[in-house]
Parts: structure tokens; C-alpha cells; sequence
């Protein structure tokens, strides 16, 4: 049922969703290995599911929204959210004492919303294919997996300095936001 076109393109719409979520992981790296767990099935779901919905909310009314006057200006917003979370991180990083950043429920939606919003756009393609749900879900699939890998892959860090670990978070997301408003210019 994946075609090579489709795996491509939640391979490309995943990315930035698995960097997140591997920057999520280094910050809970304190928590026990069951609430790491719990943790990281909430962040993968939760960039799964809104990859999925993005792409299919494009493919439905892509035809009917106009990007081309507010897109640029949610483009911005997004990579701003990406930066002051930067420089949230790196500002943690930098402070003394052992206060872990807590991540409620609502920042992890805001999060996998901004890192799916190139799926709402690239939904926009895919619209005239038929069954296009089942592309939603199949790249929604797609980054779920790539987002446990992601996380799973920060449990290895445990041996560097939770400072560096939080200052690497940080470059990431700095690059994330980079990322975006170099895709603006």
C-alpha cells in the first residue's frame, strides 16, 4: 500500500517532526524509563496524528484556502515559536541548578502542529489523488515511526552533561526555526 512517492514524502514531512521529538527526548532524560515511555508514545502520537491531519486537511480544502496572504505571516509565527523555544532551552542550559523544563500537554500540541505545517501545504498536491486519506494516514505512520526512532535515539545520551544535552536541544531548535524563515526568504 506505500508507494515510493508517498514514503518520500512523509520521509521529507517527518523530519523535522523526528528532530523534535529527539530534542524532546534529551529534556526528559531524568524521568523514570516508564514515564520516558508514556512520554514518548504522547509526543510521537501526537506529530503522527497531526502529520496525518495536516496532510489530510490539505488535500481537502487546499483548493479553497488562499495561502498567499496569511501563509507568509503563519510561516513567521511558526519559526519565532521555534526560537523562543531555543532560547528557552539554551537559557535552562545555562542556569545553575537542577530545575527540569516541564512540557504540559498544550506546548506538545502547539509543537506538533508547527512541525506539520509543511504537510498542510504539501496536502495541497496530493488532493486530486483518490483515497488521499489513506496517504494521511500512511505518512502519518511514517512519522510516528520516525519520531520513536527520534526519541529513542536521546535515551543513548545519558553519558554526556545534561548542559550539553539542553544546549544541543537548543541548536536544533534554533536550527528548526532557521530552517523556516530561510524557506520564507
Amino acid at each position: 500500500m506505500f508507494s515510493i512517492e508517498t514514503s518520500l514524502l512523509g520521509l521529507a514531512l517527518a523530519l523535522d517532526a523526528a528532530v523534535a521529538s529527539f530534542a524532546l527526548g534529551l529534556l526528559n532524560l531524568d524521568l523514570s524509563v516508564a514515564h520516558k515511555f508514556r512520554r514518548g508514545f504522547l509526543i510521537c502520537l501526537l506529530f503522527g496524528f497531526f502529520q496525518s491531519l495536516m496532510i489530510w486537511l490539505g488535500s481537502h480544502a487546499g483548493y479553497y484556502l488562499s495561502f498567499s496572504s496569511y501563509g507568509h505571516l503563519f510561516q513567521l509565527i511558526v519559526g519565532l515559536i521555534f526560537i523562543i523555544l531555543g532560547i528557552r532551552v539554551l537559557q535552562e542550559s545555562m542556569d545553575g541548578d537542577d530545575e527540569a523544563i516541564v512540557w504540559g500537554f498544550v506546548p506538545l500540541i502547539v509543537m506538533a502542529v508547527a512541525t506539520s505545517i509543511d504537510a498542510l501545504v504539501s496536502g495541497i498536491s496530493i488532493g486530486s489523488l483518490p483515497h488521499s486519506h489513506i496517504t494521511a494516514i500512511e505518512i502519518g505512520l511514517i512519522t510516528f515511526f520516525l519520531c520513536s526512532i527520534g526519541y529513542g535515539a536521546s535515551f543513548f545520551m545519558k553519558s554526556l552533561p545534561a548542559n550539553w544535552l539542553l544546549r544541543f536541544a537548543a541548536c536544533i531548535f534554533f536550527f528548526l526555526g532557521g530552517r523556516v524563515f530561510f524557506d520564507y526568504l
